[in-house]
């Protein structure tokens, strides 16, 4: 081999394929590892974050007055959430009466809350770099999008959805879903009540992604390890675990 054709196959080699790439991507996502350091260590990135608002309506107009985050730290669910003073440049004739019934937030008890812009620093420091999950991400996307907004030089943050995030977490990488697993996830999900509190209904999520994977594979904070196959290999309807 001369040096022109070691040349083209390190820079073949350097250069991920397709598939590679989306195999990597997903990695990413769940937080599994994802190379070596300069040591040789594995390295892992964080895990995702579930999230939900609670608002003053549900109309294009719409505000957050609520926020909540949820992530998994090993076997432990972390939850966060804030009220929100809106700010100046919201509507004030979104508040809706209805949607105060359905979270029962007094509009009162945001003048009590940290400013808008201070909660948004707080949520980006946060979750900056990490997945965003949550279940209707067609409104928390517009609700987190009016948020950040109110920084200076906002990051756009992409909320994924929920039932997305599922199926690519509990599938082998041929996209075939491992058997009983999203069983789990959702039977986990169904069982728990949404009180539309945003810190509760982030939590809830957590509860039921956490329900899915096998218990021996949550053992390291803040990131998931890799599931071998043969542990996918269960009958239809798991292997009973549940939590």
């Amino acid at each position: 081999m001369d040096e022109n054709e070691r040349e083209k196959l390190l820079e073949a080699l350097s250069n991920p394929g397709p598939n590679e790439e989306s195999f990597f991507a997903k990695r990413r996502m769940l937080g599994i590892g994802t190379g070596l350091d300069e040591d040789g260590n594995v390295v892992h990135l964080q895990g995702p974050v579930f999230i939900d608002f609670e608002a003053s309506s549900l109309s294009p107009q719409s505000w957050p007055i609520e926020v909540g985050i949820a992530w998994l730290d090993g076997n432990r669910v972390v939850v966060e959430s804030k009220l929100i003073k809106p700010d100046p440049s919201w509507p004030e004739g979104d508040w809706n009466p209805e949607s105060e019934a359905v979270h029962n937030i007094p509009r009162s008890d945001l003048e009590d809350a940290e400013p808008a812009k201070d909660v948004a620093q707080w949520l980006r420091s946060i979750t900056i770099g990490r997945t965003l999950v949550s279940d209707a991400p067609e409104f928390d996307q517009r609700w987190l999008d009016r948020l950040l907004s109110t920084i200076e030089e906002p990051l756009h943050m992409q909320i994924d959805d929920f039932n997305r995030i599922l199926r690519i977490a509990f599938s082998h990488e041929d996209g075939i879903v491992a058997p009983g697993r999203l069983h789990y996830a959702y039977k986990n999900r169904m069982s728990r009540k949404a009180i539309h509190r945003a810190g509760s209904d982030a939590a809830n999520l957590a509860y039921a992604y956490r329900a899915g994977l096998p218990k021996k594979q949550r053992t390291e904070p803040g990131c998931f390890q890799p599931v071998p196959e043969e542990k996918w290999k269960l009958q239809e309807g798991g292997d009973g675990e549940e939590d």
